[in-house]
């Protein structure tokens, strides 16, 4: 949920600022597919999507995840 509320802060991250935030022995991708199962279970949708080293965030779900 931590990870979920500092991801909502903006729509597009870069993967070494994700590892930089949460730390090294993080798994970025088993993360992003956890905020995604969570997320899906409330508004039906995903929240995260890679794209090589971007990470996109649609936030416009904030107010219902959070």
């Amino acid at each position: 949920m931590e990870a979920l509320k500092e991801l909502l802060k903006k729509d597009t991250w870069q993967r070494e600022e994700v590892q930089n935030l949460f730390g090294s022995g993080v798994m970025i991708g088993n993360m992003l597919e956890q905020i995604n199962d969570y997320a899906y279970s409330k508004v039906e949708d995903i929240v995260v999507e890679e794209d090589g080293d971007t990470i996109y965030v649609t936030t416009e779900y904030k107010e219902q995840l959070i």
